[in-house]
């Protein structure tokens, strides 16, 4: 793996890039590798939500490593993963760089690894990966009638992994060296909309107030978190693909408020991402649509589209949302990342590329 120092910040995509601190990661283009191994750990970890009480998720870290062979993951002890090797020694870094970071939420019954190529591709290039399972949430654990603040509690899963990485124990090979000041969060359907509210809209509390007087379990904590921003400075991107937020939580004028640059992504035989686009068009947004893309061509689950190749899907998914994490989050100016990002490179000719600025 190849290890490049960061060079210093520029203004690119409409918004001012700032200087950062030497990197674990490269700065170019990555490249596309999907037979590519990283370690993985997964662990519990136990927070409290102001409005649920105390809540345990079950924490997957990916990470650079050398290993060639090892232990399978398995998610949710089905699925297993022969490219993410469980325990895997650390890569060793450039000495004092820092590795930046990647917060992934996966859909509703889905798990924390249902994109694990994509999250591949992201620490090939040097960078570590936290998702959680949202407990209540996947595949073999769901609640059925979730309190409208459930979505506010994913949002917190979010931010506790972001937490989590900065409070690994001193005898962590990671512990400080994960950069936790500039985030990037990526997710999946119900993911998507983690990710979209990450990137601080404003909620409708009215709106969110009527709907919870009808429920029995939607706290006054609840409904007073709903009144504070459900963005977190320290998340600089967001990926949502297959989802946008629900216009129960956010009216159209909320989204004028959204500080972290957006890249959406869509496939039209899931949805119109249009309406979605045009609510957000105030932010910085660039939004990639898949012709006859369906609603799991953005993931590793079993379910295939009768119209895109998994495998392009994927690698159409990964391929852009490496280039706007390395935009975004590593403050790179280098011109091929540039061209993804603004349409001139095209990566597929399924793919329609729109931007608000």
């Amino acid at each position: 793996m190849m290890w490049l120092l960061l060079s210093l910040g520029a203004c690119v995509g409409g918004y001012e890039i700032e200087p950062r601190p030497e990197s674990c990661a490269v700065q170019t283009l990555p490249s596309y590798a999907p037979d590519a191994l990283s370690g993985i750990e997964i662990n519990p970890s136990t927070y409290t939500v102001p409005w649920a009480d105390e809540r345990t998720v079950q924490m997957h870290m990916w990470y650079p490593t050398a290993a060639t062979s090892g232990e399978s993951a398995r998610y949710l002890d089905m699925f297993v993963d022969d490219k993410s090797l469980v325990g895997a020694p650390y890569a060793e870094p450039l000495e004092g760089c820092r590795h930046p970071l990647l917060v992934y939420s996966h859909g509703s019954q889905a798990w924390a690894g249902s994109s694990s190529t994509v999250v591949r591709q992201f620490v090939n290039a040097g960078w570590v990966v936290i998702a959680p399972d949202h407990t209540d949430n996947t595949l073999t654990q769901n609640v059925a009638d979730k309190p409208r603040s459930f979505s506010l509690t994913r949002v917190e899963d979010v931010r506790h992994a972001i937490d989590w990485a900065e409070s690994l124990p001193i005898d962590h090979a990671l512990a400080g060296r994960i950069d936790t000041s500039r985030v990037l969060v990526m997710g999946h359907s119900f993911g998507a909309q983690t990710s979209w509210l990450l990137s601080g809209p404003t909620f409708d509390t009215e709106a969110i107030a009527a709907g919870c007087a009808q429920e029995p379990q939607c706290t006054d904590e609840a409904i007073a978190a709903f009144a504070e921003s459900p963005g977190d400075a320290r998340v600089v991107g967001v990926v949502p693909a297959a989802g946008s937020a629900n216009t129960s939580l956010v009216a159209d004028e909320g989204w004028s408020t959204i500080a972290a640059p957006v890249l959406y992504m869509t496939g039209t035989a899931d949805q119109d991402g249009t309406e979605a686009f045009e609510r957000a068009s105030e932010g910085d947004v660039t939004w990639i649509e898949i012709e006859g893309g369906c609603h799991e061509s953005f993931t590793d689950t079993a379910v295939s589209c009768p119209d895109v190749d998994k495998a392009l899907g994927v690698e159409i998914t990964a391929r852009y949302a490496t280039a706007f994490g390395t935009r975004t989050v590593l403050s790179s100016d280098d011109a091929d990342v540039a061209s993804v990002l603004d349409g001139t490179t095209v990566i597929s000719d399924l793919v329609t590329l729109q931007t608000s600025r």
